[in-house]
């Protein structure tokens, strides 16, 4: 029987309707799994503290592609920087809860930030949030956080109080 075309032929075949082709090999199974570890422990327990210590007219937002944040000028002149955009995440940023727009970026920088290409990654990433005008705050990873330090150094950061 010949594949169905057409609009009820595409419909057909989303139902599992329409068949294979003769000789069509069968489907591959989809190769994906849940992570369980979507945020480290560093990144997990910062999270709970910015949740304890910020306004809730804030709303966190973790591991947001740069790309989500940032557009590109004259994108079909820039491909390469929009790749450059969409290969990287910061950590959390911070949005304010009724307009959703960003406020501003928190990055957790562990022991893989000494590294030449990740000195190279941040810089860009700090170059690329200075233009666009958002901030970014680095703070050092680690096991726990005292939220009134954490509080301190955000507000520091930024000049305001959170």
């Amino acid at each position: 029987m010949p594949e169905p075309t057409g609009c009820l032929g595409i419909f057909a075949r989303l139902l599992g309707l329409g068949g294979r082709k003769a000789g069509a090999p069968p489907p591959l199974p989809m190769p994906y799994g849940l992570k369980d570890d979507y945020l480290s422990p560093a990144e997990l327990s910062f999270y709970h503290v910015l949740r304890s210590i910020l306004s809730p007219e804030l709303v966190i937002c973790p591991k947001v592609r740069l790309s989500d944040i940032l557009f590109t000028r004259r994108p079909h002149e820039n491909q390469a920087a929009r790749n450059r955009l969409n290969q990287k995440h910061v950590d959390f940023l911070i949005c304010d809860a009724l307009t959703m727009t960003p406020r501003w970026v928190i990055e957790l920088d562990d022991s893989s930030h000494e590294r030449a290409d990740r000195q190279e990654r941040d810089a860009f990433v700090d170059e690329a949030m200075r233009v666009a005008g958002l901030p970014i705050i680095h703070i050092k990873a680690a096991r726990s956080y005292v939220p009134g330090e954490v509080q301190g150094m955000i507000q520091k950061a930024l000049g305001l109080p959170i």
